[in-house]
């Protein structure tokens, strides 16, 4: 337990490519306080990306468009696949917590590590099609992810606000080995070659965070053989 703030966060955008925000929706982990708004990205949404939440241009018409040092940022963000909404926002200077990686490790018998798929495994299809109807709604998203973030907490014995702990444990997971779908599928990381992996870190912008590690960790590593 610390003085320290806590976000939960989740973000809707305009394209799958170079995203911005036009919903982005955040639950303080301590109080329960819920926020939510919609912005203007500056150009068209993509066709693609609306028939995965629904917002329209003429939904954000005349909004305006997000600003980072609008954003009262905490110490930690928390998302499921949160390194995508913080880049989403602007790559702020804050620690993130992945519900990805607490959800593998206070549930390693589950299957499914979704979003969706979790809050089903942990609720049973019935009582949480309730939560996951709202997905692809940045609140609706967040909402789920606060109550996984809470039942990770619980499984793993730590206090939801002793936000030093659940960092410690979401950035303790062991990278993937082997790329697990594109052309290299099935390949080493060490030997995908390194303009590839440099592609996909700068293109592939919702990547598990096991994949993000072991990919940035091939950067590295090629740096300081040169």
């Amino acid at each position: 337990m610390t003085d320290s703030t806590a976000l939960i966060i989740d973000t809707e955008t305009d394209q799958g490519k170079d995203p911005r925000p036009i919903q982005v929706a955040t639950i303080n982990v301590a109080t329960g306080f819920e926020w939510m708004k919609y912005f203007n990205s500056g150009r068209p949404i993509s066709p693609i990306v609306i028939k995965v939440h629904g917002i329209t241009d003429s939904d954000v018409a005349g909004l305006e468009r997000f600003e980072l040092d609008k954003f009262e940022l905490p110490e930690y963000l928390i998302g499921h696949n949160v390194r995508f909404d913080w880049r989403v926002i602007g790559r702020p200077d804050t620690k993130l917590i992945c519900t990805v990686r607490l959800a593998r490790a206070a549930f390693p018998e589950w299957r499914y590590y979704g979003q969706s798929k979790c809050i089903e495994q942990l609720l049973g299809k019935g009582e949480a099609s309730t939560l996951t109807i709202a997905a692809h709604d940045a609140l609706g998203d967040a909402r789920m992810c606060y109550l996984l973030y809470k039942a990770c907490c619980e499984r793993l014995n730590i206090v939801p606000t002793d936000y030093a702990a659940a960092h410690a444990i979401s950035n303790t997971a062991s990278p993937v080995g082997k790329m697990p779908f594109g052309k290299h599928k099935g390949k080493a990381i060490k030997d995908v070659p390194i303009s590839y992996v440099k592609w996909m870190l700068a293109n592939i912008h919702n990547m598990q965070p096991s994949l993000y590690s072991a990919l940035t960790k091939r950067v590295e590593l090629e740096k300081a053989e040169d």
